[in-house]
């Protein structure tokens, strides 16, 4: 699409193809691994493709990422409490993309570091749990996207809504909560075998 240069979706196809993997290869058999991999592959499939509704266009993988988003509120426990963190990551997403736009100067960091950064933060704040916080952010990235897009068209500016530069943010911010519950997880781990290391040692001084 115009606009974009040769470098944006790297990040959105390289995350993709990791994500596929773990998925693949890693979790447990079962209907829920088969359903995320065929997710994972047509929002892969689908990434070059854009639609028109109404006045504005939209990047097929967008809706699909969008609508799998709200497939999985919808099957999680407390869908209020979620809708309304969504809408929380929404408005900050939308701010951080006014204030890019007005003043660039005020970016201390690539928007591709800088962003996802700031969604992480916020929502680790708000959820606890590494799939609530996933939902949330997709949620709220998504919606933020859309929200930024109706807002220029009002000044008749036009821009595709989940262009490369968007999914490559929302990757990233994906890849980081996962490494952050992988870190969380390995973290835990070690203290625990550490600690029964200790007991070990304890024992055998007694």
């Amino acid at each position: 699409m115009m606009g974009e240069s040769m470098m944006d979706g790297i990040y959105f196809y390289w995350f993709s193809w990791v994500f596929w993997v773990i998925v693949t290869f890693l979790m447990p058999k079962g209907k829920r691994r088969t359903i995320l991999a065929l997710w994972l592959l047509v929002a892969i499939i689908f990434s070059n493709l854009y639609v028109t509704i109404g006045s504005l266009a939209f990047s097929v993988t967008y809706l699909i990422i969008f609508t799998g988003a709200f497939i999985s509120l919808a099957r999680h426990n407390r869908v209020g409490l979620h809708i309304f963190s969504g809408f929380t990551i929404m408005i900050g997403y939308t701010s951080i993309l006014i204030w890019e736009t007005h003043a660039p100067v005020w970016l201390f960091m690539p928007r591709l570091l800088l962003i996802p950064m700031i969604c992480v933060a916020l929502v680790s704040i708000i959820s606890s749990t590494m799939i609530s916080r996933l939902i949330i952010s997709t949620l709220g990235l998504c919606g933020g996207e859309l929200l930024y897009s109706v807002l220029l068209a009002n000044f008749s500016i036009q821009q595709t809504i989940g262009e490369f530069v968007f999914l490559d943010t929302l990757l990233v911010m994906l890849f980081l909560l996962v490494l952050m519950e992988l870190l969380r997880k390995g973290r835990g781990k070690m203290v625990s075998t550490l600690q029964a290391y200790k007991q070990q040692l304890r024992w055998q001084n007694e």
